[in-house]
């Protein structure tokens, strides 16, 4: 990507400060569902996600020695909605989504044992934080976003396209992954001609419950999928970004590779033609450069965790400011 001066600076408005868990350990899980309801998930024990190896090399863990108490809030609207305790899940857990009326948790990782013998990490509870079924949504999970009607989308890097953990022939080797409610396959995706396969998916965004775009490594593309079929794609000229939304003829994308801080306006043109037009510099309700810890595209949002609170820019707004 052609070097870009920032000279322009677009503000973040506070939405919610992450609700109060008493006890909180850490906080685990941070997504968007679909009616711009704002998931957080805290861990009330101590914390056993990762193991080290001779070497000192540091490996994530799916299953922790101890099963794990969660709590698992939902803000909508600037006002919790729900607030519900999850005791003894036996997997380290990093995504939440509504499916339905229940409640998806997550682990990013899932070990293969055997043919027979492997995680089942999605794991689905009642709005009473009662445990009703699990199934394989695979290892190396980028992210996890539902539709309204029930989707799960779940992304994959890396090790879930290549495989690790004991998976030869992984779940997530297309990069990208549409399931129903009970774990069953809806969609998987296939590259549209001129550009290579998935090999990182980098971020996904359901902007609706038919229409889901995803940005993927190595080509840095940009694709648009309506109905379960790819209908645009594009190269995108920022690179090395986690998050993006979507306005009208653009995209806005959350950092790069040198910097996590700043926005990249690009315009979408025809024939997978992308331009940047403008980069600025994100800032808080107080004027201060703000510091992205994390962020979520859903649509023409994108929802910053920062510090205590979440904030949230409209690509239209960015739009207009270029």
């Amino acid at each position: 990507m052609a070097a870009v001066y920032i000279d322009r600076v677009v503000q973040a408005s506070a939405v919610v400060a992450v609700p109060s868990a008493p006890g909180r350990v850490a906080l685990v899980g941070f997504n968007i569902g679909p009616h711009e309801d704002l998931y957080f998930v805290s861990a009330l024990r101590e914390l056993d996600y990762t193991k080290e190896s001779p070497g000192f090399a540091t490996f994530p863990k799916a299953v922790p020695k101890s099963p794990q108490y969660y709590r698992v809030q939902c803000s909508r609207n600037g006002r919790l909605d729900f607030d519900i305790s999850i005791r003894d899940e036996r997997f380290n857990i990093h995504f939440a989504q509504p499916v339905g009326d229940e409640l998806l948790l997550a682990c990013s990782r899932s070990c293969r044992r055997s043919a027979e013998d492997f995680d089942l990490n999605g794991r689905v509870y009642g709005r009473d934080g009662i445990f009703r079924r699990e199934f394989l949504l695979g290892d190396g999970i980028e992210t996890i976003q539902s539709t309204a009607d029930g989707q799960i989308w779940t992304s994959y890097f890396d090790e879930g396209v290549f495989g690790n953990f004991g998976w030869r022939d992984p779940v997530g080797a297309s990069g990208l992954i549409a399931w129903n409610m009970d774990g069953e396959k809806l969609y998987e995706f296939e590259p549209p001609p001129g550009f290579g396969s998935m090999a990182d998916c980098y971020a996904l965004n359901l902007a609706a419950d038919d229409d889901a775009w995803c940005y993927y490594y190595t080509d840095f593309a940009l694709v648009r999928i309506q109905n379960r079929k790819v209908t645009s794609a594009w190269r995108s000229p920022v690179q090395g970004s986690h998050a993006f939304a979507i306005a009208d003829g653009h995209a806005v994308f959350a950092g790069d590779y040198q910097d996590h801080d700043c926005l990249h306006l690009v315009r979408l043109y025809s024939e997978a033609v992308a331009k940047l037009v403008a980069t600025f510099q994100l800032i808080d309700d107080r004027g201060e450069a703000l510091h992205v810890e994390r962020v979520i595209g859903r649509g023409s949002r994108l929802y910053i965790l920062s510090g205590e609170g979440v904030h949230v820019i409209d690509a239209n707004d960015v739009v207009a400011r270029r």
